[in-house]
This record gives structure tokens, sequence and C-alpha cells, in this order.
């Protein structure tokens, strides 16, 4: 993992946020899956990690209240506005804390952990420490969801190719192209994201490059079913997309875990 902080890589990386996720397959998949999940639960609902709040301002404007928690303030910022922009800024509670200490003021239905963000946390400690935190922080019988990368070979060689993300226009009106690579150490699970936004002139001359970088890690399933129950959830299901199609290793895309605090 780099020196710098999650927060300190996710304020670097807000301006392009949204870019960013819009151009992820995941993302167009997993926010469905999540706001129905959010609308099912019996009590007070909390994303971790939420970002600009792609999800839980969509869950707000189909009238559920979310409490988002994240370490970037940048991040928060964007969710902030966002939440305004659609006019739910009163169904939200944004709080800036740590996946393994936040607090809530009561128990809640419902934790999420959407868009691989558990890899933000370094080490299979980190995780497990988040996961009882998670359990502790659940009433009896709510329930944690999250997802996280399904690291196959094919993914690992696309990961390590150098992709043209995006192109589009920033916010002062250049002409931009977003490019990605990724450092996958497969021995410590661990990926470096490395991307680099080129703003061009009218002539397509480069005029100005900028790198931002991400730490992430991801879990085999083996692993994330043992932290689970560690922890002491029951599980419910993991599946292999946000179709809820149930998990097999030969056709699985992600890992979506369902686990419940027992009542």
């Amino acid at each position: 993992m780099s020196l710098t902080s999650p927060a300190s890589e996710y304020d670097s990386f807000a301006d392009i946020y949204a870019v960013w996720t819009d151009t992820a397959a995941s993302t167009h998949a997993n926010l469905p899956f999540y706001v129905n999940a959010y609308a099912e639960a019996d009590g007070p609902v909390v994303e971790l990690g939420v970002g600009d709040g792609r999800i839980a301002v969509q869950a707000a404007v189909e009238g559920h209240a979310v409490i988002g928690v994240d370490l970037s303030g940048a991040m928060l910022d964007l969710c902030r506005r966002r939440a305004v922009d659609a006019g739910v800024l009163d169904q939200l509670t944004l709080m800036r804390a740590d996946f393994r200490t936040f607090e809530l003021e009561s128990p809640a239905a419902l934790i999420a952990l959407p868009y691989h963000s558990i890899g933000h946390l370094p080490t299979l400690e980190d995780k497990r420490r988040a996961m009882a935190h998670v359990f502790s922080q659940l009433r009896p019988g709510g329930r944690f969801i999250f997802d996280d990368f399904l690291m196959t070979p094919d993914l690992v060689a696309h990961m390590r190719r150098v992709q043209l993300r995006a192109e589009y226009r920033t916010a002062a009106g250049a002409d931009a192209l977003l490019w990605v690579a990724s450092l996958v150490n497969e021995q410590e699970q661990t990926i470096r994201v490395v991307t680099w936004e080129d703003e061009l002139d009218a002539d397509g001359l480069l005029v100005r490059r900028r790198h931002r970088r991400l730490s992430l890690s991801w879990l085999e399933p083996a692993q994330a079913r043992d932290l689970l129950t560690q922890a002491g959830f029951d599980i419910e299901a993991c599946y292999g997309d946000f179709s809820r199609t149930p998990f097999s290793d030969a056709t699985a895309h992600e890992q979506v875990w369902l686990a419940r605090r027992p009542a």
C-alpha cells in the first residue's frame, strides 16, 4: 500500500470521480441492486464509502433515508452537492469516519459497503477489524452487504493493460483523455491503480498531464467467508453478479455477499 491514506488519494481523485464511475461497467449494475436493498431495509440504512453519493442520493430520491460514511472530505462535499442538486439533502446524514471506527447513534438495520470499497482496507487484519465493527453497529437481525473484486486471470490481464478510460471536457472546458493501468501483485492481493489525465489544446497537443493513484486490495471468496463467520455473521448468500445469480467459480464476475447478525 501507498504511504498516503485512502482519504488523501480520494481527495485528489474527486474532480474526476464522476468520469471514473460513469465509465465502469459495475457501477451501472450495482446501482439498482443497492437501491433495492436499501428500500427493503426496515430501519436505519448506512452506506460505508458513500463517495459522491451516486447510490445514496438515488436511494434518497426514491424516499429512503441514508447515513453516508466516508473518510474523504472532498468526496463528502461532492455527495452533499449531489444531494442538494437532487433536493434530498434532508434525507442524508453524512459522517466523516473510518470503516473500522464509525459510531452510530442507534444500531442499523442495514450496513452496505458497495463498489469494492472493502479493498481500501489494505490487510486481512484491517478487514477483520472492519467486519467485527460493522457487526457491532447492527441491530440483531440486521444485514451487512458488500461486494469485492473477483480476481480471475482475465481480469488481472485486463487491469495490467493501458486503457483509454474516457474522453471528455473538464470543468474548465478543456479537452481531456483519461488513461488507466494497474500494478497487480497477486501474491499480496494488492492493486495499485495509476490514472493519468491528458489535457489537449485545439490542435490536439498535450498541454498538461496529471497522474493520480489509488491503492486497493481484494479478498478471495474463501477469505471473505471466513472473515464474515469469524465476526459472528450468518451468511445468507453469495452472488456472482448484481442480478443475484448464485456464485459459481465458472461463471461469476463479482462476489456479492449478504450476511446477517443473528437475531
